[in-house]
């Protein structure tokens, strides 16, 4: 296959995996059909198994690319040579401005990967453990004192993550708070708590 034609595949598929994430974020895994999917991206359902053998390969797909794209974004925050507290704030700002950005991704990979097949699931699992590791190493690092003598690193990092993974069941940037202002009040209020917050935004 030659550069040009790669690359033509490439865009081929990313077009399939943007209009599929759409309408599943829409409508379900379970209720989309792959004949659903092809009438969205205007091709035949044929063409569509050219890229994707089934459904299920489909979907893994679509939060493969996207948890690998934030994963090593993330993992490129934490690896900066700058403070726990600054890299904090890009890890959070990072992770909030990626799932606004691709929500449909992010709404998929919260509704649905539990209808992955198990080898794919484990893998998925896998990459959301990587993530929640970065963040207990952030937080041992912001307060060493606190996190040596505690069990608590995983259950901060678990609720920081929950607290972010499901804003955006609820959340979208077209709203009256940009990406950066939330990413911004997430890391005050974790970091500083609620009745630290000044009285004036």
């Amino acid at each position: 296959m030659t550069r040009a034609r790669a690359e033509d595949y490439e865009d081929k598929k990313q077009a399939i995996l943007d209009k599929a994430a759409a309408l599943i974020a829409r409508k379900g895994f379970e209720v989309a059909t792959m004949m659903d999917v092809a009438k969205a991206c205007g091709t035949s359902k044929s063409h569509l198994y050219h890229y994707f053998p089934s459904k299920e390969d489909l979907l893994y797909a679509i939060v493969h690319e996207y948890i690998t794209r934030q994963a090593a974004e993330l993992a490129r925050i934490v690896a900066q040579p700058l403070s726990a507290e600054q890299r904090f704030e890009q890890f959070v700002d990072s992770f909030i401005q990626g799932a606004a950005r691709a929500r449909n991704e992010h709404l998929i990979l919260m509704n649905d990967i539990k209808l992955l097949p198990k080898p794919q699931l484990e893998k998925v699992r896998r990459m959301e453990v990587e993530m929640t590791e970065l963040m207990e190493t952030l937080l041992r690092e912001m307060n060493p004192g606190f996190m040596a003598e505690s069990q608590l690193n995983k259950p901060y990092a678990l609720l920081l993550f929950g607290m972010m993974i499901w804003t955006f069941s609820w959340y979208r940037r077209t709203g009256t708070i940009t990406p950066h202002e939330l990413a911004h009040r997430i890391s005050e209020l974790f970091v500083h708590g609620f009745k630290a917050l000044p009285t004036d935004p």
